[in-house]
């Protein structure tokens, strides 16, 4: 190793050693560190407001709002952007069944009365209980009524 380079890392140790913990201070104090992602909720139109009306006079509290409200506009969002893996409303339902398993654990199982219910009633009223192929005005029914339970948990 060159005295030129030895000389340079011995000012960038001292350097480090006098001032690295006032500026690691300075960067957490002025720095916002965002740990999770923002979601604009819209309201949903009258008809899906009466679909997740018996989810709205449920009391949740903010932590799980936030929770359920982030999973349901995720999943409208994949389900919009999605035109080759789901193609029935079945095939929604095991997607939903177990990625709300993966996503919630056990952490909301039996908290909420009547939750999951509603949220599944709500569902249903929107494209169906058959299976049925997703075509694109089913498709166009389900975002919507998912973004209506995502706002729904939220009031």
């Amino acid at each position: 190793m060159s005295d030129n380079l030895r000389i340079f890392l011995a000012l960038v140790v001292i350097v480090v050693g006098l001032f690295g913990e006032k500026a690691a201070e300075f960067v957490k104090d002025n720095v916002e560190i965002v740990n999770a992602p923002v979601y604009t909720i819209t309201e949903p139109s009258l008809e899906n407001k009466e679909l997740v009306k018996p989810i709205t006079e449920i009391e949740i509290s903010q932590e799980d709002a936030k929770l359920i409200s982030s999973f349901y506009l995720e999943l409208a969002d994949v389900i919009g952007k999605d035109d080759t893996i789901i193609d029935s409303t079945g095939q929604f339902r095991n997607l939903n069944t177990f990625a709300g398993v993966l996503h919630f654990d056990t952490s909301l199982l039996g908290k909420y009365d009547s939750l999951g219910e509603n949220i599944d009633s709500a569902i249903v009223n929107a494209i169906g209980k058959q299976d049925a192929p997703m075509d694109e005005d089913k498709r166009a029914d389900l975002i919507e009524i998912l973004n209506a339970v995502a706002w729904s948990v939220t009031q």
